[in-house]
């Protein structure tokens, strides 16, 4: 029971009662089935030309097609989302009220982050009997579709975990948003403008040094690899990450990374340091105690 109650996260129990009751919630989840459900179908009768046979062998591509959307509705309401968590109960002059109640720094973080994000976790494993009529066919292995979601869930965390740590740092919840966005994005593209500027920046020096044919480093395709859409397409075999394996240097450590895992280690890392600074960041009593300290010696 001891346990229990120190897993008990008020903020979030609040949080959930307050966003699951509403009238709101149930309209939300059906249009968002609606709009996935309707681009799911309106694909296959493109497909299948208007006609009524549908060729199995166009399954893979339709799987895909479905989770970039999916991939697309995650990158542009997460960081919506969670922006405002913070800032908004500094705005409505309700943060300080928080911070004297016995809810911890933590547990305020956490509670809020998970709030935040498990209505979306939620709209996005509502899709599975979605998946499951493109899965039917065939075409996508089990473990192709247990990579999906799991890159979602990575994807959902490490996003709202900035949007937290913004929101903490940032009063306006306005700012937060779009600072949020510009992170975001600027990560996951940045990523991808790194790995060319370096690329582009290896094949220079091997025409300094007059080198015919030298196998690229893997660094390039590590980076392409946290691009989320590069991402995905690496769970499906498509990705830039598919040239590594015939590269010379195949038999290294890091050429024989499955990129899934090496994503989600990297994002994973990210979404912890946000939350940590965001839970060092909010509590209002650490710098006064050092100040003090200070003025004692």
């Amino acid at each position: 029971m001891n346990v229990l109650r120190r897993l008990r996260n008020p903020v979030l129990f609040n949080e959930w009662k307050m966003r699951m009751r509403s009238n709101r919630s149930p309209w939300l989840i059906l249009f968002y089935l609606l709009v996935m459900g309707s681009m799911t179908l309106l694909a296959v009768f493109f497909m299948t030309n208007g006609g009524s046979y549908y060729n199995p062998g166009e399954t893979r591509e339709l799987f895909m097609l479905l989770s970039m959307m999916q991939l697309g509705m995650i990158g542009f309401v997460v960081p919506g989302l969670t922006a405002g968590v913070i800032s908004g109960e500094r705005e409505r002059q309700t943060l300080s009220i928080l911070l004297t109640t016995n809810v911890s720094a933590t547990r305020l973080i956490l509670g809020k982050w998970l709030a935040s994000l498990s209505f979306m976790t939620f709209l996005v494993f509502a899709t599975i009997p979605l998946y499951a009529i493109v899965f039917l066919y065939g075409g996508v292995s089990p473990l192709q579709l247990v990579k999906v979601f799991g890159f979602y869930v990575v994807t959902m965390f490490a996003a709202g975990s900035i949007g937290v740590l913004m929101s903490t740092l940032i009063k306006r919840t306005g700012i937060a948003t779009v600072v949020t966005y510009a992170l975001a994005f600027g990560i996951a593209i940045g990523t991808s403008v790194l790995a060319e500027i370096i690329r582009e920046f290896i094949r220079y020096q091997n025409r300094l040094n007059q080198v015919a044919s030298s196998p690229m480093p893997i660094w390039p395709d590590l980076l392409h690899s946290l691009n989320p859409v590069l991402a995905m397409l690496n769970i499906f075999g498509e990705g830039p990450y598919g040239s590594l394996r015939g590269l010379v240097n195949r038999q290294s450590l890091w050429a024989n990374i499955d990129p899934f895992w090496f994503y989600c280690i990297i994002y994973g890392a990210l979404t912890v340091v946000c939350l940590l600074l965001a839970i060092y960041f909010i509590q209002p009593v650490r710098g006064r105690l050092r100040k003090t300290a200070a003025e004692e010696q």
